[in-house]
């Protein structure tokens, strides 16, 4: 129903911005030390229009993507992000990867695109206030099985992978084919690609784990992510596929 009876406000935009107060809002030397590093390495100015937890969310992934990301051995990279929801955390992996190549394609796509949110915007546009001012990023809505394109990164957080969360957020069980859906993803990467996957729980990570297993993919096993910046209740773990 909801990809059929489309509703949103338009034009959303975060109220209340880090801005210039950016110095100010860390909580700890740490955090500051961190931010110090990636200031440094990274151009950090699209995240200024955030808020303070979309700051954070931000920071969080890029430190991930710096720790756990291989630099890429050419100047023209396609990425893909799996599951983008309302995407606020492009920012972060656009900085990324266009510190990394001359040249950078970003796409997101998300089954679920036209849920509306409490504010009454739907993801869709929430998702263009995020992209809006990264060239060449594309935000999808469509189902991931059907979209065959080559990438040379994928980045997917949180997939569903068992089928209580896949419910609660109202998806028709006939979208839930984890395995399937992590054989196209793998088969989508070009060679030598990379495919960053972070699961939320030891649980999780560990169906994930079986789920490598069973395909007989080259995967490096990171463990739990322990990173300063994280605003998320819930423990998450990282694990990257590499395709040879």
């Amino acid at each position: 129903m909801r990809n059929h009876i489309i509703f949103s406000r338009k034009n959303y935009a975060e109220g209340v911005n880090v801005g210039g107060n950016i110095e100010n809002i860390f909580e700890n030397d740490e955090q500051k030390i961190l931010y110090k590093y990636l200031k440094q390495k990274y151009d950090l100015s699209p995240l200024e229009k955030l808020n303070r937890i979309n700051f954070f969310t931000n920071l969080h992934y890029l430190a991930v993507f710096d720790k756990y990301i291989t630099p890429p051995q050419k100047e023209n990279i396609r990425i893909l992000d799996v599951g983008s929801k309302n995407w606020n955390y492009a920012g972060s992996e656009y900085i990324f990867f266009r510190n990394l190549a001359k040249d950078i394609t970003l796409t997101g796509i998300e089954l679920d695109g036209y849920r509306l949110c409490t504010n009454f915007y739907n993801r869709l546009e929430i998702a263009k206030f995020y992209a809006k001012d990264l060239p060449n990023t594309n935000y999808i809505v469509g189902d991931f099985m059907e979209h065959n394109e080559k990438y040379d990164y994928i980045i997917w957080i949180l997939p569903f992978i068992t089928k209580y969360p896949h419910i609660k957020w109202g998806l028709p069980l006939k979208y839930f084919k984890p395995k399937k859906m992590l054989a196209h993803a793998y088969n989508l990467l070009n060679e030598n690609g990379e495919m960053l996957i972070i699961n939320q729980g030891e649980d999780e990570y560990n169906i994930q784990t079986e789920l490598n297993k069973n395909l007989n993919l080259n995967c490096e096993q990171y463990g739990e992510i322990k990173d300063i910046y994280s605003p998320f209740k819930n423990r998450r773990f990282c694990s990257k596929i590499i395709k040879k």
